[in-house]
């Protein structure tokens, strides 16, 4: 089986490098220096969308938003332009659940199936091969293509036949997470305004029933100076943003969820564009007016591993 993958950052170059050695991969990036890594490791660059199509017989999309995905298949140059019967695209971008079930619809006229994979899971689990993936599509696509899922992750989960449930279950994650993120900060912050050390914080919580991913993970990270994540701030605020809209659409009310809204855009608006999510540890300090470790100056930006 021939496999193409589009979309080579840091969440992306993490997934498609577990499928080099595996199957025939063929890749695309925006980024020369990504392609050029990635051709040194055995992968075959090709110059368009629609040349690998042509070549491939299963295409993996990681894009920053579904608007992207929507280009790079139907636009010029596109995939569309090199498809034939038969083929599959699965995308694995964090995007919005109607527009993914939109292009599905237009490849389906083509005889061309396409099923979400998006991923949750850390960027050290991404590249550990153990991220969860979590797709949704027709059976029978995804059967054929599970050994190229599996190949990328041993931890594949389904969530039906409906495309676009995969990107649903991804934004409820996202959403848990981020609020547990915040919740477990603000109130650590907190408790060292009150002279609890991080580390007290740290091993109590993790004995009670407020344990969470933050507080087994990045308070750790926190404590030991080093990184915790290294996500987009403004990529979050964009999940949070699509997982809203759903709310929206379908009447759910979402309180919590859009004060978690309001603070990312605090942070993207304070630290800029290009922050990372790492950053806001600094932002919650210094609302508090605190320090996680006492002797540990504010959080700086961490260094970009893409």
């Amino acid at each position: 089986m021939n496999v193409g993958y589009i979309g080579l950052g840091a969440m992306g170059g993490a997934l498609a490098r577990q499928i080099i050695g595996k199957f025939p991969l063929k890749v695309l990036d925006l980024n020369p220096a990504v392609v050029a890594d990635f051709e040194a490791k055995g992968a075959v660059a090709v110059a368009t969308a629609a040349d690998m199509a042509r070549q491939c017989d299963v295409v993996f999309l990681c894009l920053p938003r579904s608007t992207d995905v929507g280009h790079v298949i139907f636009g010029p140059g596109g995939l569309v332009e090199g498809l034939s019967p038969g083929k599959i695209l699965i995308d694995q971008t964090s995007g919005v659940p109607e527009q993914t079930r939109s292009f599905a619809h237009r490849l389906a006229k083509l005889d061309v199936v396409l099923f979400d994979a998006p991923v949750s899971g850390s960027m050290a689990a991404a590249e550990a091969g153990t991220v969860s993936i979590i797709t949704s599509g027709p059976q029978t696509a995804f059967d054929r293509c599970r050994p190229v899922l599996e190949a990328i992750s041993r931890h594949v989960y389904r969530c039906g036949d409906r495309v676009g449930n995969g990107q649903t279950m991804k934004s409820v994650n996202n959403l848990m997470n981020t609020g547990c993120r915040f919740s477990t900060l603000e109130i650590v912050a907190l408790g060292r305004k009150m002279g609890l050390t991080l580390e007290v914080m740290t091993q109590a919580i993790n004995q009670t029933t407020a344990r969470n991913f933050t507080s087994t993970g990045m308070l750790h990270a926190i404590a030991e100076r080093r990184q915790a994540t290294n996500f987009g701030l403004a990529l979050q605020l964009k999940d949070t943003n699509q997982a809203l809209a759903l709310g929206v659409e379908t009447s759910a009310p979402m309180p919590i969820t859009t004060v978690v809204r309001g603070l990312l855009q605090i942070g993207v608006n304070t630290l800029g564009p290009n922050a990372r999510l790492e950053q806001m540890i600094g932002l919650i300090e210094s609302q508090a007016d605190v320090r996680f470790v006492a002797s540990a100056p504010a959080a700086q930006a961490p260094t970009e591993r893409v």
